[in-house]
């Protein structure tokens, strides 16, 4: 049996940030993942940066997100330097379309309280719109620019933590994890080739999560939610520059000049990850609606993954330690918002994982801080036997 101070079960952006993290603060860190590195949601993701974008409101979820978000020049330099792989981070802002009057007043109602929360949003009246991005839709009432949203390469991304996380923990690949367990003292996470025992245990496993973490008495339902995507290559002179946003579609531009277009939400396809053809059909059209720049554009591939979502009205992520269940951290339920997340949850899994208080924005997070969403209790009295 091998041991660690830490395994982290899944090797996703957030795991694999994680891992990378833990190991900086110098622990001996393993990473088992059922596939390969980066194969499933995070793979799968557009890149998107949209702290703005995502949030409802200022509350705690938000300042996460941005908090992420102002992690990225860094971030994205320090993998850099360690392995040479550059994530092609972008600060190209994006545009959330107002198709009507109602969306309109809403998206300025969004501006006031992100503009008061001291975050840039700028309006764009529909002339302003159309002479800053030609291609977007006519017909749009205007659209609110966010300048510091961003996005990365997700190609890349993953490439570059799964060469940083090569060269400073232990990496298990193809390891179906079946079992987590305490034997004394020290965790024991049983594969279908190996066992393997730590300090510390870190789950971060993604649409998977549920599985390992229900035996412990950990009652988090993590549900897969089905996101298909494809990606097209626009006809030369129809560049996009900015992100494009319009209710729930989102064409994202990459440094290559491909657009990476998703995503459709589909809670009830289990772990069916095949593309469709009436989904993907319904996907280009409200992209050409957006943006009939895009027409004539070249087909280039399409794919899908499976977005780790809390069930129930609690939808945030759950991140930190478990209560009762000295050494167990969980990482999970980031939905769509993985790759935005990763840096600041990295963050927050190594302090929770060397004992530290977490900062109070990371508070609301933490799994003590939500009883009430799992049920009024969290004790993990499982995780002793």
């Amino acid at each position: 049996m091998q041991g660690y101070d830490v395994v982290v079960v899944g090797g996703g952006a957030i795991g694999m940030a994680a891992a990378r993290e833990m190991a900086r603060a110098g622990l001996r860190v393993a990473v088992i993942d059922r596939g390969q590195l980066g194969g499933e949601a995070s793979g799968a993701a557009a890149g998107m940066l949209g702290a703005q974008l995502e949030a409802h409101g200022p509350d705690a979820f938000y300042q996460l997100c941005r908090a992420s978000r102002a992690m990225y020049p860094v971030f994205a330099e320090e993998l850099r330097e360690e392995t040479g792989v550059d994530i092609e981070w972008v600060e190209n802002g994006i545009l959330q379309l107002a198709r009507s009057e109602g969306q309109a007043m809403a998206l300025r109602e969004r501006m006031r309280w992100q503009r008061e929360a001291e975050d840039e949003a700028v309006w764009l009246e529909p002339d302003d719109l159309r002479a800053f991005q030609a291609s977007v839709a006519a017909d749009a009432w205007g659209a609110l620019y966010l300048p510091r949203d961003g996005n990365v390469y997700v190609p890349r991304l993953v490439a570059a933590l799964r060469a940083s996380v090569a060269q400073t923990c232990a990496v298990f690949e193809g390891e179906e994890v079946l079992r987590i367990h305490r034997d004394g003292a020290v965790w024991c996470i049983r594969g279908a080739r190996g066992t393997y025992a730590a300090d510390h245990v870190v789950v971060a496993a993604g649409a998977w999560a549920s599985r390992l973490l229900l035996p412990l008495g950990a009652r988090v339902e993590v549900r897969p939610v089905k996101g298909q995507m494809l990606a097209v290559r626009p006809v030369q002179g129809a560049l996009l520059r900015h992100t494009v946003y319009d209710a729930g579609t989102y064409l994202v531009p990459k440094r290559d000049g491909t657009v990476v277009i998703g995503a459709t939400e589909e809670p009830d396809a289990g772990y069916d990850k095949r593309n469709t053809l009436d989904a993907l059909a319904a996907l280009a059209a409200r992209a050409l609606d957006a943006v009939p720049g895009l027409r004539g554009a070249e087909w280039l591939r399409a794919w899908s993954g499976l977005r780790p979502r809390i069930a129930g009205e609690q939808a945030n992520p759950v991140i930190g330690p478990w209560p009762g269940a000295p050494g167990l951290t969980l990482a999970v339920g980031h939905f769509r918002n993985g790759v935005l997340l990763a840096p600041i949850t990295g963050r927050m899994v190594t302090a929770a994982v060397l004992g530290r208080e977490p900062e109070e924005a990371w508070r609301p997070f933490w799994p003590s801080a939500q009883t009430t969403a799992f049920g009024g209790d969290t004790r993990a009295g499982a995780a002793q036997r």
